[in-house]
């Protein structure tokens, strides 16, 4: 039974009549309001295939969501930092998911799907930023390693800047999804202890970058190009570079889709029949 402190046609009362909670809350200028919510009065979960299907499909994008939330957060431009930016995650990547468990049932696919109930990232190209910022054309990455191709005539610290592009604020970070490891990441930035006249060489290439992360990469020197090296990867991955760029005050980033997922375990055909499914009615495609 709802319940009032203060008595009078006015009071706000707290509790449930029938169908209908009470409580109080608070409007967008703070002041005491009361809200209504009204209960379903009977709740029907059939466990359909299709509920099911989407059921798979959000838990899949939910525990890539708890695995990134360190990157996602602040990653979509346009997005307030925290949940709006998260939403925007979620709502690209459930589209994205959706659309390749549909696509690819059983091979193909470009989204590894998390059984019921289990539990981490699967290995899958998703979207982790968007926005307008370019990548480097110098850099490239792959499964374990970023490469960054230099010429002869710009193999000094002034070459590399020229060749990333970025401020001394800028920073990329590489991000990979494996099945060995789940989520393995690692940000650069470039030093500022070196002239933009000094040559690169193997002694002191190590020195380039400041670099942070949940991994540690070795960095070396290859003829023209830099390598910036990790633990090897599983047998399935997915792998980026994310540009952050400080502009008027403001960050900016690229639009990063992770590459390298082909047919990751577990596609729409092994992952669904996990879900538990309930007994359809009759007329609607049941058993007697």
């Amino acid at each position: 039974m709802a319940k009032s402190k203060n008595g009078g046609s006015r009071a706000y009362i707290r509790g449930r009549i029938g169908s209908d909670v009470y409580s109080v809350g608070k409007n967008g200028m703070g002041e005491k309001q009361q809200v209504v919510r009204s209960l379903a009065e009977q709740v029907s979960n059939p466990r359909s295939s299709g509920q099911m299907f989407g059921r798979m499909i959000m838990s899949t994008t939910m525990q890539a969501v708890s695995a990134l939330t360190a990157i996602i957060d602040h990653s979509f431009d346009g997005y307030p930092k925290g949940q709006p930016s998260i939403s925007q995650f979620i709502k690209n990547n459930y589209a994205l998911i959706k659309a390749d468990a549909q696509a690819h049932p059983s091979s193909g696919n470009a989204f590894g799907l998390n059984k019921y109930q289990e539990k981490g990232i699967k290995v899958g190209n998703y979207l982790v930023s968007d926005g307008n910022q370019l990548a480097p054309a110098a850099v490239t990455c792959d499964e374990d390693q970023v490469t960054i191709t230099l010429t002869a005539l710009t193999l000094t610290v002034g070459g590399l800047k020229a060749a990333l592009g970025l401020s001394a604020d800028g920073y990329l970070t590489y991000v990979r999804v494996d099945n060995s490891a789940g989520l393995s990441f690692f940000r650069m930035q470039l030093t500022t202890t070196l002239a933009d006249s000094t040559t690169i060489s193997a002694s002191n290439v190590g020195s380039l970058f400041t670099i942070t992360g949940n991994v540690t990469p070795v960095v070396s020197l290859s003829g023209q190009a830099i390598l910036i090296t990790a633990a090897s990867a599983g047998s399935e991955y997915s792998y980026g570079i994310i540009v952050s760029e400080k502009i008027d005050g403001a960050w900016k980033h690229n639009r990063c889709a992770l590459d390298g997922a082909s047919s990751p375990e577990f596609n729409a055909s092994v992952a669904q029949p996990t879900y538990p499914v309930g007994q359809q009615m009759f007329l609607n495609g049941g058993e007697l």
